[in-house]
């Protein structure tokens, strides 16, 4: 059985083809929609789930797979596949068709920055619907996904962990999971 499908002028892998919904492949595929789901449902992946390490407020966290939402705050997310500064249907193209052909040649966590400015109409739709393909991405190829978004995007999705960083004044509070960590600090400049 082959590892990798092609459908025209695309190739696919088969753990690639999990991350569609069978609308999707409907309405991308047309007529092979149907030969592509079966081969996506017939797909076992086995992969040990890829977690990584950050800094947060000087202390140390866990990120698991699943998506992470950061306010406020830049984690420093070694080893990880930036997604490039797309918006709208660039930005969703790219979730769907070139994100996971990335992870295919080599697993890594995943971080889009700046999430509630990827779209230039229909955000918060989009915004869902971006948050959504990440977390199939994020289910398939078992990675960490770091989401930068605001107070907004925080309350759209079920997140895997949430650090928030509050600046009022001169002090921060640092919160992980909604609970606070640590002390405020002073703004170091």
């Amino acid at each position: 059985m082959s590892e990798t499908i092609v459908v025209g002028s695309e190739t696919f892998s088969r753990r690639h083809l999990k991350v569609f919904r069978r609308e999707e492949l409907e309405e991308i595929f047309g007529e092979v929609a149907e030969d592509l789901a079966r081969v996506a449902e017939a797909t076992v992946v086995f992969s040990s789930p890829l977690s990584v390490e950050v800094e947060f407020c000087g202390n140390r966290y866990s990120l698991p797979p699943g998506i992470t939402h950061v306010r406020g705050a830049s984690l420093s997310v070694p080893r990880c596949t930036y997604v490039p500064e797309y918006l709208d249907e660039e930005f969703l193209e790219y979730l769907l068709f070139d994100l996971p052909r990335e992870l295919d040649g080599a697993r890594a966590p995943v971080v889009v920055e700046d999430m509630p400015r990827r779209f230039t109409r229909w955000a918060r739709e989009g915004v869902l619907y971006a948050l959504d393909i990440l977390s199939r991405v994020a289910r398939v190829y078992r990675v960490p996904v770091v989401v930068y978004g605001d107070e907004e995007t925080e309350g759209l999705w079920r997140y895997a962990r949430r650090f928030a960083c509050i600046r009022e004044g001169p002090e921060r509070a640092c919160f992980v999971d909604g609970e606070p960590c640590g002390e405020p600090h002073a703004y170091p400049y």
